[in-house]
């Protein structure tokens, strides 16, 4: 085969294109795993101004995850759900329990999972309560709290 050919050049770039892709392929990260969890409520004096996430990591491997922002009905529940699938989470906040009529009051809310590995994520957080989210990465091996506001 001449160096000088079509043939040389198209076979070149078809070895090279094939490397490329062999070096960004997709790396399997398994099945997704799906949990859910219910958000502990309680009322507050004071409606806040921000819808805040604070995740911070606890003793035994579990991440607590705090809520401020939320305001719910008397019998209304807020649960979490979470999918993840290698070093991507997706948690999505939904209503409960919902009773016609109720007052809506101001709430604060946590939970402790355990379905968190130590290692770091990319998170997405989206609450269907308050119509916002957001996206980061939350290292569950790190120590110090991570807050995020829901800005979108």
């Amino acid at each position: 085969m001449d160096l000088n050919s079509p043939e040389f050049y198209t076979l070149a770039f078809v070895v090279a294109m094939a490397l490329v892709a062999l070096l960004m392929g997709h790396r399997d990260k398994g099945p997704a795993s799906t949990y859910i969890v219910q958000l502990q409520t309680s009322p507050v004096a004071e409606e806040a101004d921000e819808d805040v996430l604070l995740l911070q990591r606890m003793d035994g491997g579990r991440v607590l995850i705090s809520r401020e922002g939320l305001t719910l009905g008397s019998e209304e529940t807020v649960n979490l759900v979470f999918t993840i699938r290698g070093d991507e989470c997706h948690i999505l906040e939904k209503k409960g329990v919902k009773r016609r009529g109720a007052a809506f009051l101001p709430v604060k809310g946590e939970v402790a999972v355990k379905c968190l590995r130590p290692i770091k994520y990319r998170v997405r957080y989206e609450s269907q309560v308050t119509s916002r989210w957001a996206t980061f990465t939350f290292d569950a091996s790190a120590p110090q709290a991570k807050r995020v506001n829901l800005d979108y």
